[in-house]
């Protein structure tokens, strides 16, 4: 079997027994592109050799790159078999460059690795930062083919929150003062905001386990940031369970997971993404969490506990996009937003974890006292599944509450509830008043 051929991108090592030479491979490759893809067990020509692969190789491997290269990186090293044959395949990435190996300096040329030269050094040491000049170079888009909508939407906003202080909504004066337009054309930054046909993925589904293995529901959508932020957080918002608390004067209804802390990651997933690589932002609802994928790889020698604990400052690879969104109050810039989503979480004795990955890093919200979806043999639509979920997780939940889970009318909800009673799979349990939706197990 053949994969393919080398690259600039992509390096082949027959064994393992390379490591030194792959080492020098992989900062090579970072430093010339920032990310790559290393295979042991593959020959120069692509085809699959095979590797030896024992419970300790996927350490060992890990253990060189950690004591080897520097600054450090976090690799993801995977197992895999294509045909008879095992091979083992590393992905990498890091924005800290330069990169070197036991002190050498290296840099990628063609399938070729050779030392840098002092000069070369020097300009990398200088025009290196953690941010990416993508979102300042311009398109081909005026400001006809902004989202005006989105755009005084964002004016409103940051006007309400005191980060805007221009009087009246003018269109051409708003972008001038954000920073997204030059000459008559918009920026990557700006466009990826507030296009009319941007182009930015968001993956939103629903898991039957904690593993991506059967989905219970899946949309691919495509827009802009501005627009997608808000799709994100009501999709997991209308699929997570809420509780009912009584006030001195009403009733409240809570998410399981703060609002606000779920809206911190999202908008943190969007806001640090690596769009030079065409990203997906992933959405993934499972029984026992609530995965949000952000395709940036995080500063390679940090965690979020860092940032909480330290009081570290922003790492910024977009800061247009960015301060944009800081402007309309979705986020702030400071670097404390780990620390509000930790204290938001505490507030409401929700755990939550991370996993750093070569080309990403989930970020995940603990799941507890969940009720896993009753399995049923009749095809519902869209509205009807969110509705049946918002009953089977929800006891007592009433129409007016669902109405504004779903932002449709109570009219709509009913005619979707009656449709469910006629498929048999809730019924009514009391009375009109004082009863309430069940499902039928």
């Amino acid at each position: 079997m053949n994969i393919g051929s080398e690259s600039e991108t992509v390096e082949f090592k027959l064994t393992t027994g390379e490591k030194n030479e792959a080492m020098e491979t992989i900062v090579a490759i970072l430093n010339k592109h920032c990310r790559g893809t290393l295979y042991f067990g593959v020959d120069d020509t692509g085809f699959v050799r095979g590797q030896q692969v024992s419970d300790s190789t996927k350490k060992d491997i890990s253990r060189i790159i950690s004591d080897t290269i520097e600054p450090r990186i976090t690799p993801t090293i995977e197992v895999l078999t294509m045909g008879e044959r095992t091979i083992i395949k590393v992905s990498f990435s890091g924005h800290n460059r330069p990169y070197a190996v036991k002190g050498k300096y290296l840099i990628r040329v063609g399938t070729e690795n050779r030392r840098m030269s002092p000069d070369e050094l020097k300009r990398l040491i200088k025009n290196e930062d953690y941010s990416s000049k993508w979102e300042e170079e311009l398109t081909n888009y005026k400001s006809d083919d902004l989202d005006d909508d989105a755009l005084k939407d964002f004016y409103q906003s940051s006007k309400d929150g005191g980060r805007l202080s221009m009087k009246e909504y003018d269109k051409e004066k708003l972008l001038t003062v954000i920073d997204i337009t030059k000459d008559g054309y918009i920026n990557n930054g700006g466009y990826a905001l507030f296009g009319k046909n941007a182009k930015i993925s968001l993956k939103l589904a629903s898991y039957a386990t904690d593993n991506k293995v059967t989905f219970t529901d899946l949309k691919l959508i495509e827009g802009n940031i501005y627009n997608l932020v808000g799709d994100a957080l009501d999709y997991v918002l209308n699929r997570i369970n809420w509780r009912s608390e009584i006030g001195s004067r009403k009733r409240t209804v809570i998410p399981e997971i703060p609002e606000k802390a779920l809206r911190e990651i999202i908008v943190n997933a969007f806001a640090h993404a690596d769009y030079e690589t065409v990203p997906e932002i992933e959405i993934g609802i499972h029984p026992g969490k609530v995965e949000i994928y952000n395709p940036g790889s995080f500063p390679d020698n940090l965690t979020p506990l860092d940032f909480i604990s330290r009081n570290l400052p922003s790492y910024k690879r977009n800061p247009l996009i960015l301060d944009i969104l800081f402007r309309s109050r979705d986020v702030e810039k400071s670097g404390t937003g780990f620390q509000r989503v930790n204290d938001y979480c505490k507030q409401q004795n929700v755990t939550w974890d991370y996993r750093k990955e070569a080309y990403g890093f989930f970020f995940e919200f603990i799941r507890t006292n969940v009720r896993i979806n009753v399995q049923i043999n009749t095809v519902l639509t869209e509205a009807e599944q969110v509705i049946f979920n918002l009953i089977q997780n929800n006891d007592g939940i009433t129409k007016s509450e669902m109405a504004v889970r779903i932002g449709k009318s109570e009219k709509t909800v009913q005619r979707i509830i009656s449709s469910l009673t006629k498929k048999n799979v809730i019924e009514r349990e009391g009375s009109n008043r004082t009863g309430k939706w069940k499902v039928k197990i």
